[in-house]
């Protein structure tokens, strides 16, 4: 290792874990003797062609500490997609802060972008090293067992899917649509599953993007439900689509594009209610947590949490041992004679997608079969247990 500064870039959606990767990122980086100071870009990719640069290495360790426990991203994220002129001034500031070391934490797309930067610094002469964290809650990106971020919104979706229950099953009204974010992967909404330990327990039906929406099986599904319980819970993935690939539900307004021009997919829980009104003639409503889903310090995962410690001093060891152009990837719990993680190249991580696996799907109202529960039930640790012997 060389000796230079290291800059740290947080990118794309924030979780409850993110800044605890940046934290031991920090920490880390203090013992090792190559690196001078530790930089953080403001905004993620915007803050880099901006300049909008801060120093990390003088927080204090109860500053540190507090850091470590805090949800989003204390750098500010962002989904700036840079231009080719960007790259320029990206290398520009750079240089000017000698950051040899850099380290993005994000997600497929801040993988891609992490390659592209590596490659102008080669291009404009300017040596550096660029090693990849991972984190997302949708838990897509490729090469990883797992995503820091996940297990902590997966506990908090199947938590409140438990709480919702003991809500509608208490006054009971016929069904509540329970909107999960999720662009195009189901892995949150399947993660609700965690919450039936009996059979009339909520929720009785599970929409993935994976699967095609098919409005009449779902509505007499429902109306069965319904029939035989008095009420439902249907969990939908805001992303879900039907057979010919189009988004069951998206906002039109070209102002509501993202700044990756993607258009906003939620809404499709009051979508579904109104269709569940107009074709079975009942009442139904819908619950939206939304972004709280990715931010709920009160349901982190003590496995997630440790999990987004382990990949930030990672990749500061990487950068130490010399490595470049790859991410660090999350072994399998319990691999045998492994660290818990390993290193992969960016190029079969970027821009890629993890879809909900196919072998780990049933044909069935709740289409999650168990060999997600192996992996997830680890991952999320025990749910409160509730009391309900004398209710549907």
């Amino acid at each position: 290792m060389g000796i230079g500064n290291l800059m740290i870039v947080q990118g794309g959606g924030p979780t409850a874990v993110f800044n605890a990767s940046l934290a031991s990122a920090i920490a880390e980086a203090a013992g090792h003797p190559g690196i001078e100071k530790v930089f953080g870009a403001r905004y993620g990719m915007q803050g880099l062609v901006k300049g909008d640069i801060v120093e990390l290495g003088q927080l204090a360790a109860g500053e540190l500490e507090q850091l470590r426990t805090s949800p989003g991203a204390a750098l500010g994220s962002s989904r700036y997609k840079p231009s080719p002129d960007d790259y320029g001034r990206m290398v520009e500031n750079l240089r000017r802060l000698d950051a040899r070391f850099i380290l993005f934490m994000g997600g497929n797309g801040t993988m891609r972008g992490a390659s592209l930067v590596s490659a102008h610094c080669h291009e404009a002469g300017f040596a550096v090293q660029v090693v990849g964290v991972p984190k997302t809650v949708d838990n897509d990106i490729a090469g990883t067992d797992r995503c820091p971020g996940f297990a902590s919104a997966a506990r908090y979706m199947a938590q409140t899917t438990c709480d919702l229950g003991m809500d509608i099953r208490s006054l009971p009204q016929p069904v509540t649509i329970l909107e999960v974010i999720g662009r195009s992967i189901g892995w949150l909404a399947a993660a609700t599953a965690l919450a039936r330990t009996r059979e009339n327990d909520a929720p009785h039906l599970i929409l993935l993007p994976e699967r095609p929406f098919q409005a009449e099986k779902f509505l007499a599904d429902l109306d069965t439900i319904v029939t035989r319980f008095g009420w439902a819970i249907v969990v939908a993935t805001e992303g879900i689509r039907n057979a010919d690939g189009s988004l069951v539900y998206e906002l039109k307004d070209p102002t509501q594009l993202d700044p990756l021009a993607r258009p906003m997919t939620g809404g499709v829980g009051q979508f579904m209610a109104n269709l569940v009104g107009e074709q079975l003639k009942i009442r139904c409503r819908t619950e939206k947590p939304g972004l709280i889903a990715r931010a709920a310090r009160a349901q982190v995962s003590a496995q997630d949490r440790s999990d987004a410690e382990l990949v930030g001093r990672a990749g500061v060891r990487a950068l130490g041992r010399g490595e470049t152009e790859k991410m660090v990837a999350l072994l399998p719990l319990g691999s045998p004679g492994s660290i818990g993680h390993e290193l992969v190249p960016f190029n079969q991580v970027a821009n890629q997608e993890r879809p909900f696996p196919a072998e780990w799907m049933r044909d069935a109202a709740i289409p999650i079969g168990e060999q997600f529960f192996d992996y997830v039930k680890p991952l999320v640790g025990e749910l409160e247990p509730y009391f309900v012997r004398y209710t549907n």
